[in-house]
């Protein structure tokens, strides 16, 4: 069925759920049709439930025995602590009691989940209120060898690092979303070695730390998401991704610089840069997009486009689309700038499109521009 569809479902599930039906008979109805809900095969239930909050996908097995197991074994669990009614503004008074609830639901909940089965999605949402109960939490729902991963650790003053996990938990790991966690050798490791079909990769607010040289590299990874990445080993934070088709880097600091490797598979490619990139980086960065089709660029300087040497300047010969937001931002002249802006569209021959936002003026000018 239809998301939609499905969605609908899901609220039918929630009203029947404030009227259990003790058998499968609808309550009240003289013709004693069936429930055809109930009658729903158990991956159409599956989906159904998917669209419902935890705690109520665990009590559908109060409607009839036709639903008391089906649960778990659901092929999605998701565990949010914001079904619990915690929040940023929460009083500690509150916190307390409603982590209490929370832990002991998330315990539970992963306990008694059918481990005969893989998960087809496993998302975790949830401070650090007790380190050793997320540890355990995000060890065992990789036991379940999810295809679809998000964890998301919020209001955490103190640096969350992921825990131990066995490397055969990955094996069927697709995409990976992690927002406000440490990554550490670790994680670059099992990237390359222990995840043969990751497509997908999306890291927010997320930290790569150590003596050693960190970075991304994966031969079938497709799309990477990063946004307010911070890289403080160092080193030069390495992306090796040869299936990479589409690349999203959002602001973040670089200090030590981002090396792009082999992007020839890259079609498209979105990059928001600050002050904190140095002008080699930015340079080092446009050399590796060679081969994009659509290129959208935000807070590059004139400085990199301003070469004397064309020869070094990549041609982008497959660049169809070009989008430049706040670019040309500092103090050169406008003569200087405009040059720069030409350089640029000289080396890409084939461009259909460009977009100009807040480019070239003071930034309470505003300046759009579309070419088609």
């Amino acid at each position: 069925l239809p998301c939609e569809h499905n969605h609908v479902l899901a609220v039918a599930v929630g009203l029947q759920m404030m009227h259990p039906e003790p058998t499968m008979k609808r309550a009240g109805d003289p013709t004693g049709a069936m429930d055809r809900l109930s009658a729903l095969p158990d991956g159409l239930l599956h989906a159904i439930m998917s669209f419902l909050p935890a705690p109520q996908v665990v009590q559908t097995s109060l409607l009839s025995q036709r639903w008391r197991g089906l649960w778990r074994s659901t092929p999605r669990i998701e565990i949010d602590e914001k079904d619990f009614g915690m929040s940023a503004g929460i009083s500690c008074s509150t916190l307390e009691g409603s982590w209490a609830r929370f832990e002991d639901f998330a315990t539970n909940l992963l306990l008694f989940h059918d481990n005969t089965s893989s998960l087809g999605e496993f998302r975790l949402r949830s401070r650090v209120y007790n380190w050793c109960h997320v540890d355990r939490w995000i060890r065992r729902g990789f036991e379940y060898c999810p295809a679809v991963v998000q964890i998301q650790i919020v209001n955490c003053d103190i640096a969350f690092r992921l825990p131990p996990v066995a490397a055969s938990s990955f094996r069927r790991l697709k995409r990976l979303r992690l927002w406000d966690v440490i990554l550490d050798s670790h994680f670059t490791s099992f990237l390359c070695s222990a995840c043969p079909v990751l497509e997908e990769l999306d890291l927010q607010f997320c930290e790569f730390s150590g003596i050693c040289s960190q970075g991304i590299i994966s031969p079938t990874l497709n799309k990477l998401i990063m946004g307010f990445c911070l890289n403080e080993t160092c080193h030069p934070l390495v992306i090796m991704a040869p299936s990479l088709t589409y690349l999203s880097l959002t602001y973040g600091c670089y200090q030590a610089g981002i090396s792009l490797c082999k992007m020839d598979s890259l079609v498209r490619a979105d990059i928001s840069i600050n002050e904190t990139l140095s002008q080699k980086t930015q340079c080092e960065l446009l050399g590796s997009l060679f081969n994009v089709t659509s290129l959208e660029l935000t807070g590059f300087e004139s400085e990199v486009m301003l070469n004397d040497n064309s020869d070094e300047f990549p041609i982008f010969r497959n660049m169809r689309t070009l989008e430049l937001h706040s670019c040309f931002l500092d103090d050169y002249e406008l003569n200087d700038k405009l040059e720069a802006l030409g350089n640029f569209l000289q080396n890409a021959p084939c461009l259909e499109k460009l977009i100009l936002q807040y480019c070239m003026v003071g930034a309470l000018v505003l300046c759009t521009m579309s070419c088609f």
